[in-house]
């Protein structure tokens, strides 16, 4: 990462233009947000690129800082002597200044939420001030300020800080402003803490372990061991991608080599006794700050020491300078790791997850407004659909799709309905939907179609209509596919009915606002229809889908309609929608008793594509493969009722986030067979492993990383799996130790473990340590998914 003046220990985005992270030392040449004026883009176009994500933090600075402003009119009006002069030091025992310390937390707070040098300076001004102007720190700045220090690298200032808060006198008189406050400097970062640590808060004592680790892993690049023969002293350290902090590198000026390993050591144990001092005064925090869930728990109102509450306070306050320092989480793992509790199930969980009711898919629901789909627009009015969107091999399956040719993130399907004596006595009308090109290809459906049902999704009678079949047709398209879990951000509807393209994209919106009354106050036509498409909508940006409508002539939509008429007449007989189970979207149109698997790929998608694409054609060959990319659909897709029987863990994502893996464990003790394989063993330090293995209640211990021969162990495997599975091959893997004989597929010659599989439960638990792919590797991966027939 390039430095910024005396930043060592840069922020994610830094001063420079989060679009492009350019320009990080021409500050001049970069244009300032007028809004929150704490991002700084290289153009105009980038500015206006990024407003839909900075948005959203932009407006609360914005609101923040009017409110804080407000306050301090206030203030500045009161009547009597002025506060900001005769008050300081004392603001919060005066009862008129709550109001502007509440407000001036609240814009220190808010310009936090962006990740900016600027920002951070900006946030660190408001609460030194803050604490100038009330000793006494009621509202906790206190834990918050040294981890700001950290992130713009002003470590001493970080220590001294801490140091003056840890010695001082319990009996101090915080009213009494004559009296030395903060005035620490220069305190020997690298002296020994035990005697006053234990007087810090815990967001403190969590910094204080930081800057420990920070300057173990500085003093460490200058470790004799690893320097050239003959460097001069003190060096000037090459091939290092981490910064060095100020602290060391002056450090390094008054000692020898020869000091470095003791003072290495010696911090080595401070930061190790820091660590247990933190899981001492609150048993939930490190695991907390480890875990990598994207969701951000909700800030508490009140918490007891030694809470999960205080460990959630904690980790928003600190966690960010954890991230920006490097290699820093990763020196704490293996502490994590020994910490490791068993998991004990749902009964246990204090988040309600476990327990929640879970709403699948195929749950009709009615749309509120809170979401409506938008006209896609083609770059010219004589753009084919099948040119724009040709045939491409990609999803979850590597099935084909109609794929924009620009974005591999979109796809299009067709929809379109068709009804014999339309607006007549006996109408009959049917709907079809072409998901997939007809390849031939039956991993996944192509096309889908139905008779429209004699009631509508809630209950309410119906005449068959074309226009109903069309919305029918439109509804089936976002029911039918899991577009999201494919790996699509947008699905385009395309239909040649103007009543469904017009209906969605402009009418609907005032239907809503209106209460489902048009303009001459009737009621709207197929409102059922419209609401369960709305609700669809509104399901589909849930899930981090947009659902676009695309108005295209009749005869470029040739194939659902002629799959709709045909349908009129040779489809089921139509029934009541109730008695319809329309496929969730993580369904297809599969026979019921073919064998699903979920596979979780949330972080390496694209690397299991290319590395693995031959065992994921071999499964999808025997079985339907449902992928989960994201946190929140593996979190659905575990908590389904009933739960997958076979889940295929492909990269460490799902052991990264607590909450998923537990729900992992769930399944796997309730009876599911779960297959660590593909790239999980490449992204665990030792550490998470141990953690991973720990939780399931295993003695497994991460062990060598090596390429040998291994061999399948006589009599782990029947006679029908031993005559697929390779006797002995080469495989570069991530060994484990601590499997028990019995439960040993493959050894390597140093008796470390390649392939294990072992009952947790009721249910079943392969490890396969191979990070390349091989052939041996892709057939046992089949056995135990249970594909090997």
């Amino acid at each position: 990462m390039a430095l910024f003046g005396d930043i060592l220990f840069g922020l994610a985005a830094e001063s420079g233009c989060p679009v492009c992270y350019q320009n990080l030392r021409s500050q001049t040449q970069l244009l300032l947000c007028s809004g929150c004026k704490v991002v700084h883009y290289c153009s105009a176009g980038h500015q206006k690129d990024h407003r839909p994500k900075h948005k959203a933090a932009c407006r609360s600075i914005v609101e923040s800082r009017a409110k804080l402003e407000k306050e301090e009119a206030i203030l500045r009006a009161h009547p009597g002597n002025n506060i900001f002069e005769n008050g300081v030091g004392r603001f919060w025992g005066l009862t008129e200044t709550r109001g502007y310390m509440r407000a001036r937390f609240a814009a220190a707070d808010a310009l936090l939420q962006i990740d900016t040098i600027k920002a951070v300076e900006g946030a660190l001004a408001h609460f030194q001030d803050m604490l100038r102007l009330c000793r006494s720190d009621n509202l906790g700045v206190r834990d918050i300020v040294p981890s700001l220090l950290l992130r713009l690298g002003r470590e001493q200032e970080c220590y001294d800080f801490l140091k003056w808060w840890a010695v001082i006198d319990d009996e101090h008189d915080w009213g009494n402003v004559s009296l030395p406050y903060l005035d620490t400097c220069g305190a020997d970062a690298f002296e020994a803490v035990d005697t006053f640590a234990s007087r810090l808060s815990l967001s403190q004592l969590v910094i204080l372990t930081l800057l420990k680790v920070r300057l173990y892993l500085d003093i460490g690049v200058y470790d004799p061991e690893y320097l050239d023969f003959g460097s001069s002293w003190p060096p000037t350290p090459t091939g290092i991608t981490r910064p060095i902090g100020k602290i060391v590198r002056k450090k390094v000026r008054t000692i020898s080599d020869f000091d470095v390993p003791d003072i290495s050591e010696s911090l080595k144990g401070q930061y190790q006794a820091l660590f247990r001092l933190v899981h001492k005064k609150n048993p939930h925090f490190w695991e907390a700050l480890a875990d990598a869930s994207e969701d951000t728990p909700p800030l508490p109102s009140a918490y007891s020491c030694g809470s999960v509450e205080e460990a959630v306070l904690g980790v928003y306050q600190c966690k960010k300078a954890w991230d920006e320092s490097e290699d820093a989480i990763t020196m704490i793992e293996s502490e994590i790791g020994e910490l490791t509790e068993v998991y004990e199930g749902p009964a246990a969980a204090s988040d309600g997850v476990n327990t929640r009711e879970v709403v699948t898919t195929s749950e009709r629901r009615r749309g509120s407004g809170r979401a409506f789909p938008s006209k896609f627009s083609a770059p010219t009015t004589n753009t084919r659909p099948d040119d724009l969107f040709p045939p491409s091999r990609t999803g979850q399956d590597l099935a084909y799709y109609f794929v924009h040719r620009n974005n591999q993130k979109k796809a299009l399907a067709y929809a379109d309905g068709a009804c014999s004596d339309n607006g007549q006595q006996n109408p009959q009308a049917a709907w079809a939907a072409v998901l997939r090109p007809p390849t031939g290809d039956t991993i996944r459906p192509c096309i889908v179609s139905g008779r429209l049902e004699l009631k509508g999704p809630f209950g309410d009678e119906s005449v068959a209509t074309s226009n109903r079949a069309e919305l029918r047709a439109a509804i089936a398209v976002l029911r039918r596919n899991d577009w999201w879990a494919d790996g699509f951000t947008s699905v385009v509807i395309a239909t040649d009915s103007s009543y469904i393209v017009d209906g969605a994209t402009m009418w609907v919106r005032s239907w809503v606002h209106n209460s489902w009354k048009t303009r001459a106050g009737s009621p709207v036509q197929n409102q059922d229809l419209w609401q369960l498409f709305l609700g669809e909508v509104e399901k589909c940006k849930e899930a981090g889908l947009e659902v676009e409508l695309w108005k295209i002539p009749r005869e470029m939509n040739e194939v659902a309609d002629a799959v709709a008429k045909e349908t009129i007449h040779k489809g089921a007989p139509p029934t009541d929608f109730e008695n319809v189970r329309l496929d969730s979207p993580a369904a297809s149109a599969r026979s019921p008793g073919e064998p699903r698997i979920l596979c979780l790929c949330l972080e390496y998608e694209s690397l299991f594509n290319d590395i693995y694409a031959s065992l994921i054609s071999k499964i999808a060959a025997k079985a339907k493969m449902d992928r989960a990319t994201t946190q929140k659909a593996a979190l659905d897709m575990l908590t389904q009722n009933p739960p997958p029987s076979v889940i295929f863990i492909t990269d460490a994502g799902a052991a990264h986030v607590m909450k998923v893996w537990e729900r992992i464990i769930d399944c796997l003790r309730g009876g599911s067979t779960v297959v660590l394989a593909a790239s999980f063993s490449s992204f665990l330090n030792e550490g998470q492993f141990n953690r991973c293995f720990g939780k399931i209640g295993l003695p497994w211990k991460r062990g060598g990383y090596y390429r040998t021969n291994v061999s399948l162990r006589p009599g782990v495997v029947d006679d029908h799996l031993k005559k697929r599975l390779v006797p002995t091959y080469s495989q570069k893997a991530l060994y484990v130790e601590g499997v028990a004989r019995s439960d040993v597929w493959y050894a390597g010659e140093r008796d470390e473990v390649a392939v294990a599989f072992t009952k947790v439960g009721n249910g079943m638990l392969g490890y396969v340590g191979d990070v390349n792919g091989e052939d041996g590797s892709e057939a046992v991966v089949l056995a135990m998914l249970g594909l090997m027939n």
